[in-house]
C-alpha cells in the first residue's frame, strides 16, 4: 500500500508540473490549416487563444480604402488603422457570422494587392470549439494563398503554429470534451466506412461512454464513502461495520459482474473501429491471390499457376455491409526447404491465428489440397471452408463435393463452393462473409443494447483500465473475505475501490491523465 501511495503521489506531481506547462501553453495563441493542405476551393485557417481576435488585424474591408486627400498612406498609417479597425470589428462581429473582407498583412500598403478575398467568424470564449476566443480565415485553397495567411499569422506577437492535436487538447483542457469524446472526433476524421461514421459519432456527440463509466465510477466511490464512514462515525453514529460491509461486499460484486461481462463480450467496438481481419490460408496455388483480387475488385495480387508465387502477407482494405474488412493473402502452406519461402508460411501461420475470420481455400479437384485446420490452432475462430475452381469439376466430382459440403457445414463450419475464374458462386460467399462480419460487429437486434456493448470498449485503452478496476474489485472482495469486519479491513476495502473508481475515471480523463493525452492527441491533424 505503501509503495502504491508514493506511486500516485509522484503521479499527482508530474500532473501539477504538466498542468503548469500546459497554463504557460494555453497563453499563446495558436494557429493552423484546419482544413487539407493542396489544392482545394476553399481553405480554412483556424487560430485560438487569448489574441486571437489580433488575427482581424489581416482584414479589411472589400475594395479597400483610400485617404481623404488621394495620397497613399504610410505603411505605420495604415497599420494603425487597420488594427483599430480590426478592434472595433471584433468587438461588433457577431458570434459566427461571415464577414466578407480581403486578407493582407499588417504592414503592407493599401494600394498593394490583398493576400486574398474571403471570410472571417469570430466566436467568442466559451462559446467556441476549444473555449477559448477562435478566429477562423476563409479563404481560396490554392497553396500559395495557404502559405501567404500563415506566413501573415507568424508575424503577430505571441502567435505560434499549432502542434498536432492542439486545438482539441485546449478543448479538452477547457472542459469542451472529455477523453472519450476527443478519441470519438479522431475516429470520425479516420473513418472509412459507415459502421465507423456511426460508433463515431456515438462517442464524440452523445457522450454515451462517458455516462456509462462515470455511472460505474461514481458507484464504486459511494461504496468507499460508505466504508470510510463506518470508519470515521461508526461508533458515535452506531453504524455496524459488518452490515457496512455485507451491503458494500453485494453492490460491488453485482458492479464486478457486469464490467467482467462486458471484458468478456466480444470487441465488437474495437472490431468496428480498426476492422475485422479475414485470413485467406490454404496449400499453394488453390487460388487465395485470385480470391483476394476478386473480393477488391481489382489486380490487387499476382496470379500465376505456379506454386509458390506469394511469398508474403498482401493486405487489402474493403468495405462489407458498411464495416471496414482486412483482407490478407497469405502464402500456400506446405513443407518446403526454401528460406523465404519458410518465412512466408510462418507470417502465413501468425496472420490465421490474429485473424477474426479464417478462409480456408482447397482445390475443388484435388483433395490433398485440403489443409488440416486442427493443426493451425484456429479453435476459437470463424472458419469459412471454401472450394476453388468449381469450373473443372466433372457431374460426379460435383456431386461428390455437395456431399463433402454438407458434412463440413453439418460440423458447423460455414462453406462456399467457387469458381474465380469465372465468378460462378462469389455472390454468395461475399454475402456469406459479410453475414458474418456484420454478427462480429453487432449484438442482436436491440439497437440500445447493441449501442452500450459497442460503446463500452472500443480502443485497447479501455480494456486495461477496465481490467485493471475488475482487479482491484477483486482485491476488495478477497480482503473483506478474508479479514473479519474490523476497522484495518474496511480501510483497505475502501483503498481498493479508489483505485478501481481511479481505473475507470482514467478512462474519461476524470484522474491522472497527463500520461495518456499524448497518446490520445498525437495522431490528430495539425489543424484539429
Amino acid at each position: 500500500r505503501a509503495r502504491d501511495a508514493t506511486r500516485f503521489e509522484r503521479l499527482e506531481r508530474a500532473a501539477r508540473r504538466d498542468s503548469r506547462g500546459m497554463r504557460r501553453a494555453a497563453r499563446e495563441t495558436i494557429y493552423a490549416l484546419a482544413t487539407a493542405r493542396g489544392r482545394a476551393g476553399v481553405s480554412v485557417v483556424r487560430v485560438s487563444g487569448p489574441n486571437a481576435r489580433d488575427a482581424l488585424r489581416l482584414t479589411r474591408p472589400p475594395g479597400g480604402a483610400n485617404s481623404s486627400d488621394g495620397a497613399s498612406s504610410t505603411n505605420a498609417a495604415d497599420a494603425r488603422a487597420r488594427s483599430r479597425a480590426a478592434e472595433t470589428s471584433a468587438t461588433a462581429a457577431e458570434h459566427g457570422r461571415l464577414r466578407l473582407v480581403e486578407f493582407a498583412r499588417g504592414d503592407a500598403a493599401r494600394d498593394e494587392p490583398p493576400i486574398d478575398v474571403g471570410f472571417v467568424a469570430v466566436f467568442a470564449s466559451p462559446r467556441s470549439f476549444t473555449g477559448e476566443d477562435v478566429v477562423e480565415l476563409h479563404a481560396h485553397g490554392s497553396a500559395a494563398v495557404q502559405r501567404a495567411l500563415m506566413d501573415a499569422l507568424g508575424t503577430l506577437d505571441n502567435f505560434r503554429v499549432a502542434e498536432a492535436g492542439e486545438f482539441s487538447r485546449r478543448a479538452f483542457r477547457n472542459g469542451k470534451m472529455d477523453l472519450t469524446q476527443a478519441e470519438g472526433l479522431a475516429d470520425l476524421l479516420d473513418a472509412d466506412t459507415e459502421a465507423q461514421r456511426r460508433q463515431a459519432m456515438m462517442l464524440s456527440r452523445n457522450a454515451a461512454q462517458r455516462s456509462m463509466y462515470e455511472t460505474w465510477r461514481k458507484e464504486l466511490l459511494t461504496c468507499a464513502a460508505y466504508c470510510e464512514a463506518a470508519l470515521d462515525f461508526g461508533e458515535e453514529e452506531d453504524i455496524a461495520s459488518d452490515v457496512v460491509e455485507r451491503k458494500v461486499r453485494e453492490r460491488v460484486k453485482a458492479l464486478r459482474d457486469t464490467l467482467q461481462k462486458y471484458l468478456d463480450a466480444p470487441a465488437r467496438g474495437e472490431l468496428i473501429r480498426r476492422g475485422v481481419r479475414v485470413a485467406l490460408v490454404g496449400s499453394p496455388n488453390v487460388g487465395k491471390s485470385s480470391m483476394l483480387n476478386a473480393l477488391a475488385g481489382r489486380d490487387a495480387a499476382i496470379v500465376s499457376p505456379h506454386a509458390g508465387t506469394t511469398r508474403d502477407v498482401l493486405e487489402v482494405s474493403l468495405e462489407l455491409g458498411g464495416y471496414k474488412v482486412i483482407v490478407s493473402d497469405t502464402a500456400g502452406l506446405r513443407e518446403t526447404e526454401d528460406d523465404v519461402e519458410k518465412l512466408g508460411i510462418a507470417r502465413a501461420l501468425e496472420r490465421a491465428e490474429d485473424a477474426d475470420v479464417v478462409v480456408a481455400l482447397a482445390d475443388a479437384t484435388n483433395d490433398a489440397s485440403n489443409i488440416d485446420l486442427k493443426a493451425l490452432n484456429l479453435s476459437k475462430k470463424t472458419i469459412v471452408n471454401v472450394w476453388n475452381k468449381s469450373d473443372a469439376l466433372s457431374d460426379g466430382q460435383t456431386r461428390e463435393l455437395m456431399e463433402i459440403e454438407n458434412e463440413t457445414a453439418a460440423d458447423g463450419y460455414e462453406t462456399a463452393v467457387v469458381s474465380c475464374l469465372t465468378g460462378a458462386g462469389l455472390d454468395g460467399f461475399i454475402s456469406t462473409l459479410t453475414r458474418i462480419v456484420a454478427q462480429k460487429c453487432t449484438i442482436g437486434d436491440d439497437a440500445s443494447d447493441a449501442n452500450d456493448s459497442t460503446l463500452a470498449i472500443t480502443r485497447s485503452r479501455h480494456r486495461v483500465n477496465l481490467a485493471r478496476c475488475v482487479a482491484s474489485l477483486d482485491a476488495a472482495v478477497a480482503r473483506a473475505r478474508a479479514s473479519s469486519a474490523s476497522a484495518s479491513a474496511l480501510e483497505l476495502e475502501a483503498e481498493e475501490l479508489k483505485l478501481a473508481a481511479r481505473a475507470l475515471g482514467r478512462v474519461t480523463g476524470a484522474y491522472d491523465v497527463e500520461d495518456v493525452l499524448d497518446v490520445v492527441f498525437r495522431d490528430f491533424c495539425v489543424g484539429k
